[in-house]
Formats: structure tokens, C-alpha cells, sequence
């Protein structure tokens, strides 16, 4: 219906899959610098890491808009606020959203 196909690479060939690489490649960067306590703990930053990187990092390959700003075709405004998480290793200026 969506027209959603499934997609491998070969095995030995992260740059076939470069936006996965990229994302995990940040992620460890990002989780290298924190300690974890505990599953929960864990649990919280991947959702403050995924919210981060989709919708307040901005990519440079994405003409320095966000993920979620290409995909719900917005354009950058220029009132935002501070973002912060995880201590500050995580920062950016979060929009808000259309009316």
C-alpha cells in the first residue's frame, strides 16, 4: 500500500547502508561519554538520543534541516528554544511546531 520494500546490503559493506552507519556511528560516540545505571536508565536516553537526532540535530546532508523537518516538509523558524539532554552532550535548538 505504502510502497515500502525491504532492503539488504552486503555482508562487509556498512557504506551501502551510510544513514544507519551514521546514526550508530553517533550513538556510540554519544554513549561512550555517559554512564548507564541501569535497563531504565538505558531506555531513557535512547529515546532522548532518537528525539535528539530526529528532530533537533540538524544534518548536513539535509541542507542543515533535521530529519523530521524533511520529512513533514517544514521550514526552519526562527523562533526556537534551547534543547539540552544527557548533561549537555546532547544540545540544539528545538522549533515548535506549525499551527
Amino acid at each position: 500500500m505504502l510502497h515500502i520494500k525491504h532492503q539488504t546490503i552486503d555482508k562487509g559493506c556498512p557504506w551501502q547502508n551510510g544513514r544507519i552507519e551514521r546514526f550508530f556511528g553517533t550513538l556510540k560516540e554519544k554513549l561512550n561519554l555517559i554512564d548507564v545505571e541501569d535497563i531504565n536508565h538505558l531506555n531513557q536516553h535512547l529515546q532522548d538520543f532518537s528525539y535528539w537526532y530526529n528532530h533537533i540535530r540538524t544534518h548536513q546532508n539535509l541542507d542543515d534541516r533535521t530529519p523530521f523537518e524533511v520529512w513533514a516538509r517544514t521550514e526552519i523558524k526562527p523562533q526556537a528554544q534551547f534543547f539540552s539532554a544527557w548533561n549537555g552532550l546532547l544540545t540544539g535548538f528545538k522549533h515548535p511546531p506549525e499551527n
